[in-house]
């Protein structure tokens, strides 16, 4: 006796079996597992727009600090004890209380001592010309009087896959991983 082709056990192999290559790689706009089991239809976009800073006198310390700090560097000729003051007077102006000009001064020489320590053993090429372009935008903006928060810079999606830069480099071309081969 042969037992009949349409047993549950069959039907939910052939439902698992089908509802796992779904997830695979078919590109059925809208289906997925999230849509089978209630959840929702819609997908998220990868590329959404980056949030923009925030422009709290904190942050405004740390960005001018340490702005103030990757300029001194690269050679620009500005006076920094200046543009400390500069800022200071003007984020004072606004705050309540003593301590909390105080508290801001700390961060800003937190911002600008760190930077200045990290960067000091960075040899001539930290200061490349996408880096000082960068600086010198964000350092002419505070001489101005301008101390928000340079917005961050957009990320750079790889599209590769899980293994996309195996073997290969970020211009397309063969990238030899072999340690033990010498160019000669």
């Amino acid at each position: 006796m042969t037992m009949p082709v349409n047993t549950p056990l069959k039907r939910f192999a052939a439902f698992a079996l089908c509802l796992s290559l779904t997830g695979c790689g078919a590109s059925i706009p809208g289906l997925s597992t999230g849509s089978l089991f209630g959840g929702s239809t819609t997908t998220k976009t990868v590329d959404a727009a980056p949030q923009p800073p925030p422009s709290d006198p904190t942050s405004r310390a740390i960005q001018v600090g340490t702005t103030s700090a990757r300029a001194l560097k690269c050679g620009f000729n500005f006076d920094p004890v200046k543009l400390r003051t500069q800022f200071l007077a003007s984020e004072s102006a606004a705050l309540t209380n003593a301590d909390e000009a105080a508290k801001l001064s700390k961060v800003y020489d937190v911002g600008f001592n760190g930077i200045s320590k990290a960067v000091a053993g960075k040899d001539e090429g930290y200061c490349s010309q996408v880096k000082t372009t960068k600086i010198k935008e964000a350092l002419n903006r505070h001489l101005a009087g301008d101390y928000t928060p340079s917005a961050p810079e957009p990320a750079v999606e790889d599209d590769g896959g899980l293994f996309g830069t195996v073997g290969g480099t970020s211009d397309g071309g063969y990238k030899d991983s072999n340690p033990l081969r010498r160019d000669e």
